[in-house]
């Protein structure tokens, strides 16, 4: 996570890393495997906080009201 990232941006970012893994252990295509990982109840749940009220405040102050 950068200082400045958005709630979206970085949820974006681990959603892809998590697509990364995905099809380095299964060869398939990044397209596919990012697909994949939205489906899951995990993905779901990070698209929705990605596209909701919080998407543009920066992470770390998001972060932080959760605690």
């Amino acid at each position: 996570m950068r200082a400045e990232q958005t709630v979206s941006e970085m949820v974006v970012e681990v959603l892809a890393r998590q697509a990364e893994e995905l099809a380095a252990r299964t060869g398939q295509p990044f397209g596919e495997a990012y697909e994949d990982v939205i489906k899951t109840e995990a993905g779901r749940q990070l698209a929705e906080l990605a596209e909701g009220p919080h998407r543009h405040e920066k992470a770390r102050y998001w972060q932080a009201d959760l605690l």
